[in-house]
């Protein structure tokens, strides 16, 4: 009866099906949940089976985007009126953007769908369609993370609500964000066609794939927990610096000194038990590297009695004569002598680089204010240390999979993401950071230590276990132990290569079935 009345209601009511579907995928990305995720989709894709034109697949798209994007983006109203120095209307204004464009490419997405799908009902029919849809919205993923990797707002995927789950966040080793999301639509997809068709046997299908995704979950997290147990590696004693520093932090000549005070203080804390690595945040030091930098020779004086190598975020003067600098990670002895820098790679679209080009005016005044000019780094490969090569993400580069795929070829032994949220740290974002650094770890099968200001700290083995978790506002030194392996991870494309070709390929058997129907 229940669900009798959800097929009318869908029917009568179908944008109203449309928002209600938008807010509960909204809800389940906030939360990282993943079982609203596995019926959230349901009131978008009913609606679509009474779609005879592709203009109402455009509408559909089209409010769905907008709900979705306005609920996963209203933190930019209050975050670039408080932090950007800037006001209310220019929050509005970015907020406003993001749902333009959101809402425009799920019109395309969706449009595509109902232009391609196939239009009887046989079984194969179906089963095509199911397909077809997991695939676009699979595809139109992939395009949105390429075409925005710098702005992650633009490109949610529906995919890191599983990352809430550690069994059914599993096939993401196999595939990444990617899977999950295909997985995800095709049960959805199938519920749908069982609920509009009324053919309760359908039913089976999408409760077949869940219980199959679970299964392969606890099969493959076991045998990842196996294989890193007998890896022999030695473990990396780590401190993590947690400095909780406030976006509003100024150094300047009346507060500066006691910045530096608070900070070395929690140097001398971090090397009390002798790690042997000491990590602190993304740009936690808010001037350029020097050889011979004070607080840096402060910092080592502890280090070098304790033999403690440490990786801090610093920038890197491009030149003498300009204020462009690189966004960097430098990876010191415990002398303080340099071994290694990673710059950061995919910088963040109005915030550390200006629209459309790098010698572009449009930037939001978080960080040009301070005349600063950020560009992409010139070393963005792993880091060689004693225990191996460390790949680093720095902040939402954790949110982009090709850069996990990209260092897995440096073979790394362990993944490093040093941030800083303390410009997001009253809103989800911080919680989508951490389950992002989940799933890098889960495809790459590293452990993955974070740092991340005013974010969510700790340590997520290469099973995807969360080994430690730290959110707090309150500096202090928390301790993990980084376990590095040479277990080598399966290439993502893979996957993405085959939904491609089988895409095509559907593509040109319905292309063939529609010429054949017009020339009899």
């Amino acid at each position: 009866m229940l669900i009798q009345q959800l097929r009318i209601f869908t029917v009568n009511y179908s944008y109203t099906a449309v928002i209600i579907s938008a807010i509960l995928t909204s809800i389940s990305l906030i939360l990282v949940n993943y079982v609203i995720a596995c019926f959230a989709l349901i009131f978008l894709f009913l609606p679509l089976c009474n779609v005879v034109q592709v203009r109402q697949a455009v509408y559909i798209g089209a409010i769905f985007g907008a709900v979705s994007a306005g609920i996963l983006n209203y933190w930019m109203i209050p975050a670039i009126a408080r932090y950007a120095q800037s006001s209310l209307t220019l929050g509005i204004g970015c907020w406003l953007l993001s749902v333009l464009v959101i809402s425009s490419l799920y019109a395309l997405q969706f449009a595509a769908f109902a232009k391609a799908r196939f239009a009887n009902t046989s079984f194969v029919a179906i089963c095509f369609n199911a397909f077809l849809m997991a695939s676009f919205w699979v595809i139109f993923e992939w395009m949105r993370a390429a075409l925005f990797a710098g702005m992650p707002w633009l490109s949610y995927s529906i995919g890191i609500s599983q990352a809430g789950s550690l069994f059914m966040a599993q096939s993401a080793a196999a595939g990444s964000v990617y899977m999950l999301s295909f997985l995800l639509v095709l049960v959805n997809y199938t519920f749908s066609h069982a609920i509009h068709s009324e053919a309760w046997r359908w039913l089976l299908l999408p409760v077949l794939i869940l219980v199959t995704q679970f299964i392969a979950g606890v099969w493959l997290y076991y045998n990842i927990s196996q294989q890193a147990a007998t890896t022999g590696h030695p473990k990396i004693s780590t401190a993590l610096v947690l400095a909780s520093l406030p976006p509003e932090t100024v150094w300047n000549e009346h507060n500066g000194n006691a910045l530096v005070e608070r900070l070395l203080s929690l140097n001398e804390e971090a090397v009390v038990d002798n790690p042997d690595l000491i990590l602190w945040s993304e740009t936690v030091i808010p001037w350029t590297y020097s050889a011979d930098d004070d607080f840096l020779k402060e910092v080592s004086k502890a280090t070098s009695g304790k033999n403690a190598h440490f990786l801090l975020g610093m920038s890197t003067a491009v030149d003498q004569n300009s204020n462009a600098v690189f966004n960097s990670a430098y990876f010191f002895n415990p002398t303080g002598e340099v071994l290694d820098r990673h710059d950061k790679h995919e910088l963040l679209t109005l915030i550390e680089r200006p629209l459309f080009n790098d010698n572009g005016n449009i930037i939001l005044p978080f960080l040009s204010g301070n005349g600063l000019v950020v560009q992409q780094g010139a070393r963005q490969q792993a880091i060689k240390t004693p225990w191996g090569q460390a790949g680093v993400l720095l902040c939402n580069e954790s949110a982009v999979p090709a850069l996990t795929n990209r260092l897995a070829s440096d073979q790394v032994s362990f993944l490093i993401n040093l941030g800083n949220d303390g410009w997001f740290s009253d809103f989800f974002i911080t919680k989508q950071h951490f389950y992002n650094g989940r799933l890098r770890a889960i495809e790459a099968r590293k452990d993955l230590v974070i740092n991340n200001n005013r974010g969510v700290s700790g340590l997520i083995r290469a099973s995807g276990d969360i080994g430690a978790r730290y959110h707090s506002e309150r500096s202090s030194v928390q301790r993990v132990d980084i376990y590095p392996n040479q277990i080598a991870p399966i290439d993502y494309h893979y996957f993405l290569y085959t939904i491609f070709s089988a895409t095509v390929l559907l593509l040109l058997v319905r292309f063939y079935r529609r010429t054949e129907i017009l020339s009899a």
